[in-house]
């Protein structure tokens, strides 16, 4: 970038860019630096003075790695240039960096500004599908994000951005940061412009109120020409402030042959506008308000659109943020905290208890529990030891790991979920299909039909009238109708679905929810709490307590087993109590539900993969796993360890306590159905409709929930990758899937 600013500062070029701040400064104002090889310049003295800070700090790395924030396009995309040489021209070396793909076939990510609707994506992609080099080109709709793959041998990045900025679309590399930069000034522009519209339209109704009054009841006309010189005061800044967009649109569309909605909206507007000018020297009635309020009602739609595009790309940025920002790196001796983007594959890292795990890697060393049911779904933390892989964004338990690095970027597992949901997003609804497809014959239809129109009536009723008549044609016939309906009852429908705790992917989805035969739901925090909680107790001695007893009354066991089972609870809460696993919680909040007090520990250790040692009255008491009770030596009886089988088999958690080197019972634990999970499953089945699960947890747990819910088709231990497998599999025998 600072090569291409140079050239345009010793080219003489009458726009120079600062070389710091990056905005545009003029010859007559630069300031600039003669210190360097090459002349920089500069916007102010402040300016070049952090530039030389910078650089003389040895940070000048910072001027090539950051991102390219700033507006319009660099100078040297503009001016002519031929998009159709035999031979491209070299790329640009600052958009190297935005470039993937080996060999020839490259792809680049790009943020696309100008688009108003599905006009201007149809129009750019197929101006970019007839550019010659280009592969493919896709734009997301709700991001305006432009994923393009071209030949390297035949076309550049530069002429593909060129070729854009031909058509009056301004395009630059995808950052995070220019992407809500660029979605706030969309949004504030917005606003803005609905505001000033709303506020004048409001204004205008009541001017117009007093010339329907005198329409109907007779007025004096100089007060007549005196309130449609009001109305005509009013409405200007409506039509060209507000409406300045649409005309913009349409603009472009006649310069490129392909007309738009905003064609149809400008002529409506202005033919409502200039025929009441019109009419107001000719002493005949004014229609300034049907020119504002076409310009105001299809504003608030598009502010609408604008707000739900902007929260359905929020969805990507949510999961990318689950990744840490920062990494702890080791070389040699030393801990490094560095930018998990400068992190390179083959690095390793430390992670301690209770830190989310930045990258995908494998575990050199060390030994942990991890939670990893924001990728898999499974609830109960996963054992990990050396050579284990592990997923950047779970969160690491209570042992410290080593891990080399084996994914960065978008490798990683979380970047192509993110990436999934890019592509789900970027499907438009079939009846926006629909739309697209009719708006590009609809619309030099409806003109024809409106100047057809026009000219009938003009030979019966006069101009006025039959203006008039053309301009309702264009009004009503604008599929602009759709456009509005479609993003309103979306937004509609999404919302009612997030108040009920549904998160809906696409506006598609909606659509075809009337033609569903199978459904499928993922069981962790879906069909399940997605937390564990309590099941029962076992004692040695048969004792047992279920969920709301206290070792009393029904469920309780025999005389005495009651206290039996109340022992268990108290050591293995007391045990517990200082531990941040999700079992420890788990029986921890139990025990404080039951009212039962925890003794003080002494001393508390935490075994990575194990469960947990405390010293309690001078005895040791563990919780964990059958094999910590192994490795202390601790010999559990036949009758138990069946038991345990058995609940296990059923899909539980089974948690051993022990005290005095004596087995004292056994804790079962479940990621439990939600109560209403049940009646759900059964009324979809009524309603004729095949109702499966697909779980990331084992099959044991996947097995006991599907009982629990009456559904009889599951498949476990599938990652999301199978997930998407399994659906596609399903489709390509012809079903229609509604996945939850």
């Amino acid at each position: 970038m600072k090569a291409l600013k140079s050239k345009a500062v010793s080219s003489g070029a009458s726009s120079l860019v600062c070389e710091h701040c990056l905005l545009p400064v003029s010859a007559r104002e630069a300031v600039y630096d003669e210190r360097t090889e090459n002349r920089k310049v500069f916007c102010c003295h402040a300016c070049r003075s952090i530039y030389r800070m910078i650089i003389e700090e040895g940070l000048g790395a910072f001027y090539t790695k950051r991102d390219w924030n700033s507006s319009g396009l660099p100078e040297m995309l503009r001016g002519p240039r031929s998009l159709d040489t035999e031979t491209p021209a070299v790329e640009l070396e600052f958009l190297l960096p935005y470039i993937k793909g080996q060999s020839h076939s490259k792809e680049a990510d790009l943020m696309i500004e100008g688009i108003r609707c599905a006009s201007c994506v149809w129009l750019n992609e197929k101006i970019l599908n007839r550019t010659k080099g280009v592969l493919s080109a896709r734009i997301n709709f709700s991001t305006h994000k432009l994923r393009v793959t071209w030949d390297s041998s035949a076309t550049t990045l530069g002429r593909i951005i060129s070729r854009l900025q031909s058509i009056g679309y301004v395009a630059r590399p995808y950052t995070p940061a220019a992407q809500e930069l660029i979605d706030n000034n969309e949004g504030r522009d917005l606003l803005i412009r609905l505001g000033a519209a709303a506020f004048f339209s409001m204004q205008l109704m009541m001017i117009s109120f007093g010339l329907y009054a005198g329409f109907f009841q007779g007025i004096d006309p100089g007060a007549k020409r005196w309130l449609e010189a009001a109305a005509m005061l009013v409405c200007t800044p409506v039509l060209f402030y507000s409406g300045r967009r649409f005309f913009e649109g349409a603009f472009r569309g006649i310069k490129n042959l392909a007309l738009n909605m905003d064609a149809l909206i400008s002529l409506g507007a202005l033919s409502a506008y200039f025929l009441s000018i019109r009419n107001m020297l000719m002493n005949g009635e004014v229609y300034f308000d049907t020119s504002a309020m076409i310009i105001t009602l299809v504003l608030f739609g598009r502010f609408l659109e604008h707000s739900a595009k902007r929260k359905a790309s929020q969805a990507v940025s949510r999961l990318l943020a689950l990744l840490p920002r920062q990494a702890r790196i080791i070389r040699g001796n030393e801990r490094i905290l560095v930018s998990t983007s400068d992190v390179k594959r083959g690095a390793r890292l430390e992670v301690r208890p209770g830190e989310k795990i930045p990258l995908d890697g494998i575990v050199r060393k060390g030994n942990s529990d991890v939670d990893e049911s924001l990728v898999t779904g499974e609830a109960k933390p996963v054992e990990k030891s050396s050579g284990s892989e592990v997923i950047g964004g779970s969160m690491n338990g209570v042992g410290t790991l080593v891990i080399e690095v084996s994914r960065v970027g978008e490798e990683t597992v979380l970047s192509q979920i993110a990436k999934l949901i890019e592509n789900a997003q970027a499907a438009a609804a079939p009846i926006q299909r629909l739309g697209d497809r009719v708006s590009r014959y609809i619309i030099p239809v409806v003109i024809a039909a409106a100047f057809m129109t026009f000219l009938y009536w003009s030979r019966q009723i006069g101009t006025e009238k039959s203006v008039l008549n053309a301009v309702s044609v264009l009004v009503i016939a604008c599929p602009c109708a759709l456009g509005l309906a479609v993003p309103v009852a979306l937004l509609a429908a999404t919302g009612k679905a997030a108040r009920s705790g549904i998160l809906i992917k696409g506006g598609d989805i909606i659509e075809r929810l009337q033609g569903i035969d199978t459904v499928i739901f993922d069981k962790t925090g879906t069909i399940t709490t997605g937390k564990l909680e309590f099941v029962e107790i076992q004692g040695p001695g048969g004792g047992k307590q279920g969920p709301g007893s206290r070792g009393q009354g029904p469920g309780a066991g025999h005389q005495g087993q009651g206290e039996e089972v109340s022992e268990i609870l108290q050591y293995a809460a007391s045990a517990e109590q200082g531990s941040e696993h999700l079992v420890g919680k788990a029986i921890v909040s139990y025990a404080e539900a039951q009212g039962i007090e925890r003794f003080p520990v002494d001393s508390f250790r935490a075994l990575p993969g194990l469960g947990v040692s405390a010293t309690i009255n001078q005895a040791q008491v563990f919780v964990g796993k059958r094999a910590l009770l192994e490795q202390e030596g601790i010999e559990p009886g036949p009758e138990i360890g069946l038991l345990a089988d058995k609940l296990e088999f059923e899909g539980n958690t089974v948690v051993w306590v022990s005290h005095d080197k004596t087995v004292l019972g056994l804790i079962a634990l479940r990621d439990l159905p939600r109560p209403e999970a049940r009646t759900v499953v059964e009324r979809l089945q009524k309603m004729k409709l095949d109702v499966r699960m697909i779980s990331g947890d084992n099959q044991a747990a996947s097995a006991a929930v599907a009982d629990q819910t009456g559904i009889s088709s599951v498949r476990a231990s599938a990652l999301p990758a199978d997930k998407s497998e399994e659906i596609l599999k399903l489709r390509r025998e012809g079903r229609t899937i509604l996945m939850i």
